[in-house]
Parts: C-alpha cells; structure tokens; sequence
C-alpha cells in the first residue's frame, strides 16, 4: 500500500447560463479572479455582496458591474520596459 494521503478531489464549479446570483467560488470563476480576490475586493468595498449568514452572494450585475469599473490595461512601451530591466534611455544602444 501506499504511503501517500489522498487529496479528495474539489468539484469542479459549474456556473448556469441564468444564474442571477453566484457565491464567492462561484463568483471567482466568473470573474476570472482567485477566491481570495473576490472576497478582498467585497471587503474592501470595490465589489457589492449580500450576507446570508456566514456565505457572501454576489449578484451578476454587481460583478458585471465591477469588470466594468476595473482600469484597462496599458500597453507595454519602450519607457516601461527599460525601466523595468533596470536600464535608462541613455544607456541604450542604437544598432545601424
């Protein structure tokens, strides 16, 4: 026999067409987020949830809301990247 504890297996979270409402690992998946992001973003206030005893229901609109309140990411640019690596424009090299 093995030695090795078995992990027991998570279910994997199925999210319906129609659902109105997820709860946070729900709502992670639909967010494209981490459970634990989801919750941050509740307790910080960024993300509106509803309290039903100890769970936390987001709705769809809060969490369509939220994608939509997100900033877009910016473009990588030449400044970004050199300063990234640590090197300043005058340092570069120009090749003929």
């Amino acid at each position: 026999m093995s030695s090795k504890k078995k992990i027991p297996a998570v279910p994997a979270v199925v999210l319906d067409p129609t659902q109105q409402a997820f709860n946070t690992r729900q709502a992670s998946v639909y967010l494209g987020l981490t459970c634990w992001q989801v919750r941050s973003a509740i307790w910080s206030g960024e993300l509106s949830a509803k309290r039903v005893n100890r769970d936390l229901i987001v709705r769809r609109v809060d969490a369509d809301a939220y994608l939509e309140a997100l900033p877009n990411a910016e473009p990588i640019t030449k400044d970004w990247m050199l300063k990234r690596l640590g090197k300043s424009a005058s340092m570069q090299t120009v090749k003929p």
